[in-house]
């Protein structure tokens, strides 16, 4: 069910306006706002070519005209906008240049409001959009996993259009949506685009009127027949670019004037509701992180989980990630399935290197992960070791350098499906706090000294003192355990 009610119908100034009741409080979770130099790699890649490297016929499937480049000439960051411009110009076989980025692999997202302010280029022949494409294709390929399209125009932009594309892998795909016209031209100033996706239901609006609705009775897959949310229960990626030609604009013609620009002011991402530690306070570095208290705040905010429910149905049962019953105590989460990840607000008491130890249990296939701290990959792939039994549990690790402060700490999973493991819990410690009282002091300094000049065949070797995994205790270890020494949080 959508968090919103019935729609009602707004009479303003003699206009009809069909608008959707206020949105709830919503929490901005990432957003670009061009206010640099240059386009952030962190955000965007581009896309070169005529889209053959890509596996799809010349033409990016649409008999398209353009060939994209990553010059500057076809996209640049200026005066607090992304500027993408299409050329008219001989360029590797083409005789029209543009930009297309995207943000695969890089901001992928499942479920918000989505919205950008976007002024569009006009002409005979112009094609810009501003749209989401599935970052893993899990249904097969299009449109069996999906395609929404934020916003689109072409030619004189006087009306916009609100897409999906599903059903089968093409020539078997479909589509629906919807447009919306008032008279206005969107080339002559900036407008707002956003699409409101739920597990259920999408809402398309314009400078925040509604005037477009899909459901999940709407939609479908050919590649997961019996789940009614396909393809849109996936992650998605955004892209922006301006395409010349093809088959829905047509070509440009005498009347078109080139270069044409789309300026992006801004892409934001907001989560539906607030989220916030499942204490009520941040949970402290260092420290013991249960994987079951992960934040408040809900699917695709807090968490996102790959079905329906709380299949293990302990402790948290609202919530849809999987909780059972531990066999060392406590709980654990399972059930995992790909690109599945937990937050935790975390308040990290001083700048050091960490030890990231998790308790892990996997019967059969094992798996991989990593953590990330406000967005970024601390620790790289931690590997999931087959235990023998899903409450066989052993420990994992990985060390990673984290800056004092409240951050957002993400465990997520990077395997699909078949890779499956348990998670209970994370120890996070200062890297040479080898008697885990909190302080790295002269009793760590003592026990690693004690172990200096063992390896890993000798009895009083201490791998936890070994802490580049050379197999020996050395030089190197005791400047990493120096480097740390008195810091107390």
């Amino acid at each position: 069910m959508s968090r919103f009610g019935p729609f009602f119908l707004v009479i303003a100034s003699g206009l009809s306006l069909l608008a959707g009741p206020a949105a709830a409080q919503d929490t901005l979770i990432w957003s670009d706002e061009f206010d640099g130099t240059s386009i952030d790699p962190n955000n965007w890649e581009h896309m070169i070519g005529d889209g053959t490297a890509y596996g799809l016929p010349a033409g990016w499937g649409n008999n398209e005209l353009q060939y994209y480049t990553s010059r500057p000439e076809n996209s640049y960051v200026a005066d607090g906008n992304l500027h993408i411009i299409a050329r008219e110009e001989q360029y590797a076989g083409c005789d029209y240049t543009s930009a297309r980025l995207r943000t695969q692999n890089l901001r992928d997202f499942l479920y918000g409001r989505m919205e950008a302010r976007i002024k569009l280029p006009t002409g005979q022949g112009m094609w810009p959009a501003f749209w989401m494409l599935p970052t893993d294709w899990v249904y097969g390929g299009w449109a069996a996993s999906g395609e929404i399209d934020i916003i689109e125009a072409v030619n004189i932009p006087t009306t916009v259009y609100g897409t999906i594309h599903y059903g089968g892998q093409w020539p078997y795909n479909t589509s629906s949506g919807g447009s919306y016209s008032d008279g206005t031209d969107f080339s002559d100033e900036f407008h707002v685009y956003a699409l409101e996706w739920e597990p259920d239901v999408m809402h398309w609006y314009v400078d925040g009127i509604w005037y477009h609705t899909e459901t999940s009775a709407d939609w479908y897959s050919d590649g997961a027949p019996d789940n009614d949310r396909a393809p849109f229960d996936q992650r998605f990626h955004f892209l922006l670019n301006i395409a010349v030609g093809g088959n829905w604009p047509g070509p440009p013609d005498e009347t078109t004037v080139f270069p044409q620009v789309m300026m992006i002011d801004w892409v934001r991402v907001y989560a539906f509701g607030s989220q916030s530690p499942f204490y009520g306070d941040p949970q402290v570095i260092p420290g013991r992180i249960e994987a079951e208290d992960f934040d408040l705040g809900g699917e695709g905010l807090a968490y996102h989980d790959c079905d329906a429910g709380n299949n293990g149905g302990a402790y948290r049962p609202a919530s849809d990630v999987d909780i059972e019953a531990c066999s060392e105590g406590g709980y654990n989460v399972g059930w995992m399935c790909a690109n599945e990840w937990l937050e935790y607000t975390v308040d990290v008491t001083t700048a050091r290197t960490y030890v990231i130890e998790a308790r892990v249990a996997s019967q059969t296939t094992g798996g991989t992960f990593h953590v990330e701290f406000d967005g970024v990959d601390r620790t790289g792939d931690i590997s999931v070791p087959v235990s023998g039994g899903w409450q066989t549990w052993v420990t994992v690790s990985a060390t990673a350098d984290l800056s004092a402060g409240v951050r957002e700490m993400r465990f997520a999973n990077s395997d699909n499906a078949s890779d499956e493991y348990n998670i209970s819990y994370f120890d996070i410690r200062l890297l040479a706090d080898l008697d885990l009282d909190g302080d790295v002091d002269l009793a760590d300094l003592a026990a690693l000294l004690a172990a200096y000049g063992t390896c890993a065949v000798d009895p009083a070797y201490r791998p936890d003192a070994d802490f580049d995994s050379s197999g020996c205790v050395e030089l190197a270890d005791l400047a990493a355990l120096l480097g740390n020494y008195d810091t107390t949080p």
